[in-house]
């Protein structure tokens, strides 16, 4: 049995879109980062993932299950914004394609450092004191702003600051020496 979006006939079967999925769960994230760093917004960002995933599947019984999935897809990105950017043509371009083809090679040869350095940050945030931890998230992933965060804790805001910049620098410390000791 197979599946198909469009309603024509479909070349990815049940398995291989099960595949995908759970190919996608996994690399979502590095994926998002990789468009993230080719383009200046975050919601194009959003909205080329979803455009690459949509790619995927309808290109994923040509992938090669034996390969790395991560530099295909990474492939599929690159050529998203690629289209996003012609699109965009009648407006300001920010750079030139030569240029965004260079960053896009470059941020893939990068990825394994910057899985490398997430699971670190993962390791050292787990050893974080639990109120550290809440402020960290609160911080950058609740994205909650500074002013909010100020009444929130009953801080002052140069007291705030200084509280992240100390948080920041010990989870700098804990990621380079475990990097350090990855590496060696």
């Amino acid at each position: 049995k197979s599946w198909n979006p469009s309603g024509g006939v479909s070349t990815v079967d049940d398995t291989q879109a099960e595949l995908l999925v759970r190919l996608l769960s996994r690399h979502q994230d590095d994926l998002f980062r990789y468009i993230f760093a080719l383009v200046p917004r975050e919601e194009d960002a959003r909205d080329i993932l979803q455009e690459t995933c949509v790619a995927l599947l309808r290109k994923f019984a040509e992938y090669d299950p034996s390969k790395p999935f991560l530099p295909w897809a990474f492939r599929f990105a690159s050529m998203e914004v690629l289209k996003f950017r012609d699109r965009a043509n009648r407006q300001i371009l920010l750079f030139r394609q030569e240029l965004l083809t260079q960053l896009a090679e470059e941020r893939a040869d990068r990825d394994t450092m910057l899985h490398l350095r997430l699971q670190a940050l993962d390791d050292c945030l787990r050893q974080l004191p639990p109120a550290d931890r809440r402020l960290i998230g609160h911080r950058y992933h609740r994205r909650t702003p500074i002013e909010s965060l100020v009444q929130m804790l009953g801080y002052s805001r140069r007291t705030l600051f200084r509280h992240l910049d100390r948080i920041r620098r010990v989870l700098l410390e804990c990621i380079s020496r475990r990097l350090g000791s990855s590496l060696d």
